[in-house]
C-alpha cells in the first residue's frame, strides 16, 4: 500500500512538473513580446522627442503624446513608463495630465523603486515631481500641501522601505515649505519655524550625512535673509563645510524633482536635450528659487563634469548674477572652467568677483588660488 501511495506522489509531482513546464513555455514567449513591445514603444518616443524638442517638429510633438498615451496601455506598463508619460506631459506643458500620470503610479507602485539613479521609493519621488509640477503651474497651495505629506510620511515612518537615511528629504521639504511660507504666504514666524526644524535633525554617522552640513548651511543663510535682510545674510555667508556636497546637493534636487532627464533619458541616445529644456523650463515658470537655482547649479556641475564648458559656462553665470545660497558656490564652479581651459586670466577675475561680493568665501578663494598655484609648479 505505501508503494502505491509513493507512485502516486510521484506521479502528481511529475504532472505537475509537465504542467508547469508547459505554462512557462508559453508564458516565455508572451513575457519577451510584452518587454519587446514595451521597449518598441519607449525607443520610438525618446527618438519622437528628440525630433520635437529639435526641429520643432509639430507631427513629432502629437506622435509624442501618442506614444506616451500608449506606453500606459499595455497590459503592465511598469513604473518607469509611468514616470517617462509623466516626464513627456511635462515637457509639452500638459501639467493637470503631469499629476494625473503621477497620482497614478503612486497609487499602483508605492514602495517600487523609483526610475531616477537613486534608491527612492516611488511614493516619496512621485510627490516630488507633482510639488514640482504645482508650483511651475503656480498652484503654491497644492506644492505646500504635497509636501507636508511627504514630511508627514518621513517623519512617521523610521525607516521607508528602499531610502537608506529620510533625514536629507525632511531637511528638503522643510527648505521648501519655509520658502512658500517667506515668499508667497509672508509669514516668516512659519518660515523660521520650517529653517529651524532643519537645524533639529541630527545628522547620522558616516557617508550618508554628507549633505546635512550644506543644507544647515544653506538654512541659516534664509534664516538670515529673513531676519536681518539680503544685504547682510549675502555678507555673512560663508562656504558649507564640504564644497563637493553643495555641488551634489544640486544634483540630488533635478533628480528627485523630475528637472533631470531621467528616466527618458536612459531610452534614447542624445537625450541631454531633454534635461536642458527641463531646467530651462524651470527658470522661467518656476514659482520656487529652490527650484530655480538647484536646476541652474546641478546641470551645471552635470555639463561640466562631461567637460562641456561652455554649456555650464551659461548656467553657472546665470546662477552667480542672482543673489543666492548657491551663487558664490556657482562662481568658483565657473573660475574652474575658465581654468580647465587654460583661460587663468579669466578664472582669477572670477574667484576677485567672489570674494568681493562675498566677503565670508575668502578664504575659499585664497585656498583655491594656492591649489592652482601649486599645480602649476607641479
Amino acid at each position: 500500500m505505501r508503494t502505491y501511495i509513493k507512485l502516486f506522489f510521484a506521479c502528481l509531482v511529475i504532472l505537475a512538473g509537465s504542467s508547469l513546464a508547459n505554462s512557462t513555455s508559453q508564458s516565455v514567449p508572451n513575457n519577451r513580446e510584452k518587454r519587446l513591445q514595451k521597449y518598441r514603444i519607449k525607443k520610438a518616443l525618446g527618438e519622437k522627442v528628440i525630433s520635437w524638442l529639435s526641429d520643432g517638429n509639430d507631427l513629432a510633438a502629437a506622435e509624442c503624446d501618442r506614444l506616451a498615451d500608449s506606453l500606459l496601455s499595455l497590459e503592465e506598463p511598469g513604473v518607469s513608463s509611468y514616470f517617462i508619460a509623466a516626464q513627456v506631459a511635462k515637457l509639452r506643458e500638459k501639467r493637470d495630465k503631469a499629476i494625473s500620470i503621477l497620482e497614478n503610479v503612486i497609487g499602483r507602485y508605492p514602495d517600487e523603486k523609483a526610475p531616477i539613479g537613486i534608491h527612492v521609493p516611488v511614493k516619496i519621488v512621485g510627490r516630488f515631481w507633482i510639488a514640482t509640477v504645482a508650483q511651475q503651474s503656480g498652484d503654491i497651495t497644492k506644492a505646500k500641501k504635497v509636501y507636508e505629506t511627504i514630511l508627514t510620511m518621513l517623519e512617521r515612518e523610521e525607516k521607508i522601505e528602499r531610502l537608506e537615511d529620510n533625514g536629507g528629504l525632511m531637511m528638503m521639504c522643510n527648505l521648501y515649505l519655509a520658502e512658500i511660507e517667506s515668499k508667497h504666504l509672508k509669514r516668516k514666524n512659519k518660515a523660521l519655524a520650517r529653517l529651524e526644524a532643519i537645524e533639529r535633525i541630527k545628522k547620522p554617522k558616516g557617508q550618508l550625512g554628507t549633505g546635512y552640513d550644506s543644507y544647515k548651511s544653506w538654512a541659516a543663510y534664509e534664516r538670515s535673509v529673513v531676519v536681518r535682510g539680503k544685504v547682510q545674510a549675502i555678507q555673512d555667508l560663508v562656504p558649507p563645510p564640504e564644497m563637493m556636497s553643495a555641488y551634489l546637493l544640486g544634483v540630488s534636487h533635478i533628480l528627485l524633482n523630475g528637472i533631470a532627464g531621467e528616466p527618458l533619458a536612459g531610452s534614447t541616445k542624445g537625450m541631454n536635450i531633454v534635461t536642458e529644456v527641463l531646467v530651462d523650463q524651470t527658470i522661467k515658470n518656476s514659482a520656487s528659487r529652490i527650484d530655480r537655482d538647484s536646476a541652474r547649479l546641478g546641470y551645471g556641475f552635470d555639463q561640466q563634469y562631461k567637460g562641456n564648458f561652455a554649456k555650464a559656462e551659461k548656467y553657472y553665470l546665470s546662477l552667480l548674477r542672482d543673489e543666492s545660497f548657491f551663487s558664490p558656490i556657482a562662481g568658483i564652479c565657473l573660475a574652474g572652467c575658465k581654468m580647465a581651459q587654460g583661460k587663468t586670466v579669466e578664472a582669477d577675475s572670477i574667484l576677485e568677483q567672489v570674494r568681493t561680493k562675498y566677503p565670508g568665501y575668502d578664504s575659499a578663494v585664497t585656498e583655491l588660488k594656492e591649489s592652482w598655484n601649486k599645480s602649476k609648479n607641479n
